[in-house]
């Protein structure tokens, strides 16, 4: 078949050197505060007991000792999001050209390109269940319920005292405010209404709180914000994209590791939304016990007898004959569970 002058002459004069495809990178700073746990049921449970610190007092010998009864445990089951993307793979432009070749014997170059084509495009609608999951991570820091679009949100009963609305009394950007009395206040809440253990923790800051403490004057004048190596870090943290840490300070007791998430993503109209607000602080301990949760996909058992499987993502193939589909989905049904509730504090630092 001949080609046009104009094709011709495109051919001899200019030559494509760069693609540019632009697909951020997922972060993951804060699902690594939770460990993964996958099941096979609809629904996932905890099992909540309170603990104490109590002592043991003496007892007069040859008396009766000191009976303990332990409280009971509270169960709760907690049904899923679910979550599920997909494309319609013959209406990839390669895909009518590959079925074409491969009727004459020699689909195999267009096939393999067809193939990678398609796993990029899957890849980009897992990553949007990704910082769905981050999502997830995010509301329970902030406000402690997961708020969805298609389903009832997921409200874990924060304590009041944990989520501490803006007060001037509390504001960094004010000179006479003590940033570390607002710490202290919030560490104490996580080791005596948490019954968190250790020294150490973790604050992520908004990128205006952060300004706001580094220029505060009474920060300054204490001056002992340090600098702090990501090998001295949890590997969760040190190894995940999209949190930067600044270093450490000491505020009474403690040790508190200083992150900011400058990260965000588009929700479903397209507004770009930071992951952590920019006003906010969070505080919580440097061991966490939070958990992501999968449940099982809803499957049906095929014939042959194939078993249904699980996973974080399920990839799964239809054909529809009458639609002339060939749909690729990627489903999962993740729920981010704060197991120690009572060891997150969030602060409205500014205003």
């Amino acid at each position: 078949m001949a080609i046009s002058v104009q094709d011709a002459r495109g051919l001899l004069t200019k030559g494509l050197v760069a693609v540019y495809k632009e697909r951020p990178i997922v972060t993951s700073f804060l699902r690594s505060f939770f460990k993964v746990k996958e099941s096979m049921t609809e629904k996932v449970s905890i099992e909540v007991r309170r603990g104490t610190e109590k002592i043991a007092v003496d007892v007069t010998r040859f008396d009766d000792g000191n009976l303990n009864i332990v409280s009971k445990s509270t169960e709760k089951l907690i049904k899923p999001p679910m979550y599920d993307e997909y494309i319609i793979a013959n209406e990839h432009e390669l895909y009518n050209v590959a079925v074409g070749a491969m009727q004459t014997g020699q689909g195999e170059t267009y096939f393999k390109q067809l193939v990678e084509g398609l796993a990029e495009e899957m890849s980009i609608s897992v990553d949007k269940i990704e910082r769905a999951k981050e999502k997830q991570c995010a509301d329970i820091l902030e406000t402690g319920i997961i708020t969805l679009t298609n389903n009832d949100n997921i409200d874990y009963g924060r304590k009041a005292a944990s989520l501490v609305a803006y007060s001037a009394a509390r504001d960094f950007s004010i000179a006479t405010v003590n940033p570390k009395e607002v710490f202290l206040t919030a560490l104490k809440f996580i080791r005596e209404k948490g019954r968190a253990q250790g020294s150490v923790y973790n604050a992520i800051l908004g990128g205006e709180v952060l300004s706001a403490l580094l220029a505060n004057p009474l920060f300054q004048k204490e001056g002992d914000l340090k600098d702090w190596s990501l090998d001295q870090i949890k590997a969760p943290q040190r190894n995940s994209v999209g949190g930067t840490l600044h270093g450490q300070i000491s505020v009474g007791s403690y040790k508190v590791n200083l992150w900011t998430y400058p990260e965000i993503y588009d929700n479903a109209s397209g507004v770009q939304v930071p992951y952590i607000n920019e006003k906010k602080m969070v505080i919580m301990p440097e061991s966490t016990n939070f958990v992501m949760a999968f449940a099982a996909v809803p499957q049906l058992i095929e014939n042959g007898g194939i078993i249904p499987q699980k996973g974080a993502i399920l990839m799964t193939e239809y054909f529809d004959m009458k639609k002339t589909a060939h749909e690729i989905h990627a489903k999962s049904c993740p729920v981010a569970i704060p197991v120690a509730v009572d060891q997150i504090h969030t602060t409205t630092v500014l205003n």
